[in-house]
């Protein structure tokens, strides 16, 4: 048995030509062959956060997009965002902003103000199309969710131009009333606020016609010990601009002869407490700023600055390199940008240097990549 044994090997040996514990067509040709090496994927770009609550937000968010959760979009902003963002918010299919240094240093001073005295204005300035209007929607969904009034004029502007029907006020001769704005600011209002207009607000529900009653209201209910307010105005130096309104002999409208700018003025004066007056100034749509620059003492003009005066300033600037990737990387994501060429390193040289980093204009040469 040994003897066959040995044959067996030996002919295992010569039937392999020199390839022992041979075990099957194939193996050793394949152990030749060198496996491929898996590419290293590049790592996502980060433009996204998933912390959605803007009091949790930090300097370790900036440059990041949140999301505005579809119930805060309906309840929070009926009115606020702009004509060209709320067509974003459809194209993209959802709300997102972008956590800016401006909004931080608005957070941290609205966290840290002593609420039982004067209520403290802040003044929102920049340049056209820096993020004003996002800077104060930031701060504006930041107050809501803890839970504060929000009082928010979306657009001052609209005030005092493009009025569908001016008439006499009932309660004063020398002012003219808009019942149509009104009433559209006070639907918005209650739909905002609907939780409060049970807490002790229901006069005010039923003062629909009469905007200056709710203002007073509101500043004399805000204690303490009952909630806080948010006075936000979008556009605030048209309380102190011109009016494109006439009167029946063809004399100009003044801003201050208009029942709502009368009373809002009135709003935005700290004499009272438990709250905050966050305000921007806006060149766009601005009559008479043409030739003025984006600093709160032109546009504000005498009158307005003397008033707001002692305010805080917060100035927005145009991106940052760190803020243009992070929207850059953005609109990819949701197919704003597809050109091929956009997408190159050359074609982002060319976008920076089309819109110096301005966010307005970033997104307008955008539109048809």
């Amino acid at each position: 048995m040994l003897q066959n044994l040995r044959l067996l090997a030996a002919s295992s040996r010569l039937a392999n030509a020199g390839r022992p514990f041979h075990r099957g067509a194939g193996v050793w040709e394949a152990c030749a062959v060198a496996e491929p090496v898996p590419a290293t994927p590049r790592a996502p770009a980060v433009f996204r956060t998933s912390e959605t609550d803007p009091g949790q937000h930090s300097e370790l968010h900036e440059g990041l997009h949140y999301s505005i959760s579809a119930r805060d979009l309906k309840t929070i902003f009926p009115h606020g965002f702009t004509r060209r963002f709320q067509q974003q918010i459809k194209t993209f299919n959802e709300t997102c902003v972008m956590i800016r240094k401006p909004a931080l240093e608005l957070l941290s001073y609205l966290k840290s103000a002593n609420y039982s005295h004067p209520a403290i204005r802040y003044v929102v300035y920049g340049q056209r199309g820096c993020g004003k209007t996002l800077t104060l929607c930031n701060a504006v969904h930041y107050c809501a969710r803890q839970d504060w009034l929000i009082l928010h004029i979306p657009d001052a502007y609209l005030w005092v131009k493009q009025c569908k029907e001016l008439m006499p006020s009932s309660y004063n001769k020398a002012r003219f009333d808009q019942p149509l704005e009104a009433s559209v600011w006070l639907k918005n209002f209650k739909i905002t606020n609907e939780r409060f207009l049970n807490k002790g607000l229901t006069r005010v529900k039923n003062a629909s016609d009469v905007v200056g009653v709710l203002f007073k209201e509101l500043k004399a209910q805000c204690r303490s010990d009952t909630y806080r307010m948010l006075v936000a105005i979008d556009g605030v130096n048209a309380l102190w601009g011109p009016s494109t309104m006439k009167k029946e002999d063809r004399s100009q409208v003044l801003a201050a002869e208009l029942t709502l700018v009368h009373n809002l003025r009135k709003l935005v004066n700290n004499d009272w407490a438990g709250g905050a007056v966050l305000t921007t100034l806006t060149q766009t749509g601005a009559l008479g700023s043409a030739k003025l620059s984006y600093m709160p003492h032109e546009l504000l003009r005498k009158d307005g600055f003397d008033v707001m005066d002692p305010f805080v300033p917060v100035e927005v600037m145009d991106y940052s390199a760190k803020e243009f990737e992070s929207c850059y990387q953005y609109y990819i994501d949701r197919k704003w940008i597809q050109h091929e060429k956009a997408l190159a390193a050359e074609g982002k040289k060319e976008l920076i240097f089309l819109c110096n980093y301005n966010p307005g204009i970033f997104n307008r040469i955008c539109n048809p990549l």
